[in-house]
């Protein structure tokens, strides 16, 4: 996977050990990763491994798109969880699939979709029309119409600024 950051072994082994899939574990279960997921989040957080753009997608509340005016992270806080507690959360598990992978799309759309941003420095707000068009077709040809979220944090991924991944993401909701 192209954004997937690079794990030490120790990370590995640990990974391996963790289950995302929220649907198939038991609670006893996620207990039971509970400590294994703050110790991989710990050892990438330590050695600066998580990117900077996943980091402000998680805690600043201007890459949350939604009424609520709070970060991701805010809305665990919002809930009562604190500390530790916002990370042994089963509903953490996504965010931390996107700080170890990067958005959760087929490796042909992500593909495409690089080839019609082209080099993000370059992309100005006339290429807009071109990119959201772009961006619509690769949803309809591989299904993807509800992943909205997946296309706003790929876009961020690729270096477009906030403004044309939001953009991206709402030219992803267009499509019926």
């Amino acid at each position: 996977m192209k954004y997937a950051i690079e794990l030490t072994g120790e990370e590995s082994t640990l990974l391996s050990s963790i289950e995302f899939d929220q649907l198939v574990l038991t609670h006893e279960q996620y207990k039971m990763q509970a400590p294994l997921i703050l110790q991989l989040l710990r050892s990438i957080s330590d050695r600066g491994a998580i990117p900077e753009i996943r980091q402000k997608y998680w805690a600043d509340p201007e890459y949350h798109i939604g009424r609520l005016k709070t970060s991701y992270k805010g809305r665990f806080e919002r809930n009562g969880n604190q500390g530790d507690e916002i990370y042994t959360h089963p509903n953490f598990l996504p965010y931390l699939r996107y700080f170890l992978f990067g958005a959760q799309l087929p490796q042909p759309a992500i593909a495409e979709f690089e080839n019609v941003v082209g080099n993000p420095e370059w992309v100005s707000s006339g290429d807009i029309t071109t990119i959201t068009k772009g961006t619509r077709a690769i949803v309809r040809r591989y299904e993807l119409q509800e992943e909205d979220e997946e296309f706003y944090r790929l876009a961020l991924d690729v270096g477009l600024n906030q403004w044309f991944a939001k953009t991206v993401r709402d030219a992803v909701k267009q499509v019926r």
